[in-house]
C-alpha cells in the first residue's frame, strides 16, 4: 500500500483519536461562576458586544454552567460539572447540622472520622474538601450566602474550612466565605464550618504542558495560558480590552480569565508565588485581574487572585492596578455569538458503522458536545470532513485498507482512558491536507 495511504490511515487514526478522548483530556472541567450579568466601573449594563467598552468580561461567556442533582432524597448533591458528591447540611441538632463549627483538626478526626465509621449515604470515603473544589461552589451572582441555595438550603454566611494548608504558614489553612466569595487562610485552631465531599479530586491541577510558543496548556482543563504577564498594570477596563486584542501564538481569541478559570493555576503546595514557576516564570506576586465584577452589592470592584499564597479578593476596578495573564478555550462560548455549523458529508463512521449505529453516535456526541465548542475542535471537524471524500474513496478501491481502517477505528473507539494530544492531530491533518490529495488510493 503506498506510503499516501499509510499516513491517510495515521490521520485517520489520529482524528478519531481526539474524538474519543478529548473528553477525557478535560479531567476537571472548571464549573462557571454562576455571573450572567455585565457591569461596567460602577453599575450593572446591558451586556456588551464585541469592541464595545467592557467586552469580554465574566457575563460576555457562559463556561460549564453549574448543574446539580439531590441524591438519596437531598442529604447529598452531585455536582455534574465536576462529579464531586457534596454532603447537605440540616437544621436538626445532628451531625449534619448547619450550626456546628470545629476546629481544623477536629473537622478531620472528628467531623469527617464520624460520617466514614456512620458509612453516611452508603459511603466511607468522605473527606475535607480541597480549596478549590470549595471555592467552586461559590456562586458569584449571589451573596448573603454566595451559594446556590435550592440545592444547597441551611448553608451558613461565613468561612468553611478546606483541606489545604496554607504553604507560607503551616499552621493556618484554607477556608471559602459563603458570606461573599473570599478565599481566606485562618488560623487551624480557629473554629469554622463544615461541608463534606466524596468522589474524585479535582482541586488539584497542573498538568501543563510547555508549547513552545509563549502558551502553556493545562491538559487537565483544557485551558492555553499565556505563559508570560502582559507587559503594565492595567485598570479592569484595560485588562479586558487588552485580552480581547491580544494575539499570541497565531490566536486571537483571548480573554481575560473568570475567577475560577485564574484560580485554578495556583499551586498550594508552594509560596511566593504560589504558581509553578516552570511554567510560569516571573509571576508578580500581587493581585491579578480577572472578568468576574465581585457582586450585585459592590459593582466597582473585580475579583482578583494574588499570587503571594492564593488569595481571592477584589481590586476597585479604577483604582487599582492588576496584573494580567490571558486564557483561551475550555469549554467556554461567548454568549453574544451564535455559531450555525454545517456537518459536512460524507463520513467515514457512517461509511464503516452505519448511518445510526451506536459508534456513529458516540462519535457525533464528541463532535457536537465536545470538539465544537473550542476552535482547535472545530479546526479539526473541518480538516476530517475536507479529507473523508479522499479516505472514503481509498476505502471502496481498497478492502484491505478498508479492513485497516475499520481495525483502527474499533481501537480508537476503545481507547478512552488515553490523552489527547491536540497539536499533533492538527500537524498530522495539516500535512495531508497540504501535501494533496492526488494519488490518494491509487496503487
Amino acid at each position: 500500500m503506498c506510503k499516501k495511504i499509510n499516513l491517510f490511515l495515521l490521520t485517520i487514526f489520529s482524528v478519531l483519536f481526539s474524538l474519543s478522548t478529548l473528553v477525557l483530556a478535560v479531567d476537571c472541567p472548571i464549573p462557571d461562576t454562576g455571573q450572567t450579568k455585565c457591569y461596567d466601573n460602577s453599575q450593572e449594563i446591558t451586556c456588551p458586544n464585541p469592541g464595545e467598552p467592557f467586552y469580554g468580561q465574566d457575563g460576555n461567556y457562559t463556561c460549564n454552567p453549574h448543574s446539580y442533582n439531590m441524591l438519596a432524597s437531598g442529604i447529598m448533591v452531585q455536582d455534574n460539572v465536576t462529579g464531586l458528591i457534596w454532603e447537605n447540611k440540616t437544621d436538626d441538632g445532628t451531625i449534619h447540622d448547619k450550626d456546628n463549627t470545629y476546629n481544623w483538626y477536629d473537622a478531620q478526626d472528628v467531623f469527617i472520622a464520624t460520617l466514614n465509621n456512620d458509612n453516611f449515604g452508603g459511603h466511607s470515603d468522605w473527606r475535607l474538601p480541597t480549596i478549590m473544589e470549595l471555592s467552586f461552589l461559590v456562586d458569584r451572582d449571589k451573596d448573603y450566602p454566595s451559594i446556590n441555595t435550592t440545592y444547597f438550603p441551611n448553608t451558613v454566611s461565613s468561612y468553611y474550612w478546606s483541606s489545604t494548608t496554607d504553604a507560607g504558614d503551616p499552621s493556618g489553612a484554607w477556608d471559602v466565605s459563603f458570606y461573599s466569595g473570599y478565599v481566606l487562610y485562618d488560623v487551624k485552631s480557629d473554629d469554622y464550618y463544615v461541608r463534606a465531599v466524596r468522589s474524585g479530586q479535582c482541586g488539584e491541577f497542573g498538568n501543563f504542558v510547555a508549547n513552545g510558543d509563549g502558551t502553556v496548556t493545562d491538559m487537565e482543563t483544557g485551558l492555553m495560558w499565556q505563559q508570560g504577564t502582559a507587559p503594565s498594570i492595567y485598570s479592569w477596563q484595560e485588562a479586558l480590552f487588552y485580552c480581547e486584542n491580544l494575539t499570541l501564538a497565531s490566536h486571537n481569541d483571548w480573554r481575560l480569565p473568570n475567577v475560577n478559570e485564574l484560580h485554578s493555576i495556583v499551586d498550594y503546595s508552594t509560596y511566593d508565588p504560589s504558581i509553578n514557576t516552570d511554567y510560569f516564570p516571573n509571576t508578580e506576586s500581587s493581585g491579578y485581574w480577572s472578568s468576574t465584577t465581585s457582586w450585585a452589592h459592590y459593582p466597582d470592584y473585580a475579583w482578583c487572585v494574588g499570587f503571594s499564597g492564593g488569595h481571592v479578593g477584589h481590586g476597585d476596578k479604577s483604582a487599582y492596578g492588576g496584573y494580567v495573564r490571558a486564557v483561551r478555550g475550555g469549554q467556554c462560548e461567548a454568549l453574544t455569538t451564535t455559531t450555525t455549523s454545517t456537518i459536512p458529508q460524507p463520513c467515514v463512521s457512517e461509511s464503516l458503522y452505519g448511518e445510526y449505529s451506536e459508534q456513529t453516535e458516540l462519535l457525533r456526541y464528541f463532535r457536537d458536545n465536545v470538539l465544537s465548542k473550542t476552535p482547535e475542535g472545530q479546526e479539526i471537524i473541518r480538516l476530517y470532513y475536507e479529507l473523508s471524500p479522499a479516505i472514503i474513496k481509498a476505502m471502496e478501491e481498497d478492502e484491505q485498507f478498508r479492513e485497516e481502517v475499520k481495525k483502527t477505528m474499533d481501537g480508537v473507539l476503545q481507547l478512552l482512558e488515553k490523552q489527547w494530544r491536540i497539536p499533533i492531530i492538527l500537524n498530522l491533518l495539516r500535512e495531508v491536507r497540504e501535501g494533496g490529495n492526488d494519488g490518494v488510493g491509487k496503487r
